[in-house]
């Protein structure tokens, strides 16, 4: 389980440091691969910085866990997991607000071709 954790938050961590640059990129949709949402720019970066913070808290998680104490964590840092899971949560929501949703950038068909 510890190894699945770790991977998740690398990806994240990878992931999100590769959104922060703006690139556009293509999330298909779940049920309809040709339909989905399209980031670019503020809303790539937006995601990126989202999964950044949710990096950070799986592994400020992981690091209380590994004290091993039993203890159930301080009020403080239970405010600060809090705080910054909301935080992770509006910057996604924000990123998928400005996102556009619609059919995949390769089967967009221009306003003038002749098909």
């Amino acid at each position: 389980m510890r190894t699945f954790q770790a991977f998740v938050i690398l990806l994240c961590v990878f992931s999100g440091a590769w959104l922060l640059s703006g690139p556009e990129f293509y999330m298909p949709g779940r049920h309809d691969p040709a339909y989905g949402m399209y980031f670019s720019g503020l809303s790539s970066r937006l995601l990126g910085l989202g999964l950044l913070s949710l990096a950070w808290a799986g592994f400020s998680v992981k690091r209380y866990a590994g004290r091993g104490s039993g203890k159930p964590p301080p009020h403080r840092w239970q405010v600060r997991y809090f705080l910054t899971l909301m935080l992770t949560l509006a910057l996604i929501g924000t990123a998928y607000y400005l996102g556009e949703a619609g059919p995949a950038p390769h089967l967009r068909i221009e306003s003038g071709a002749v098909s």
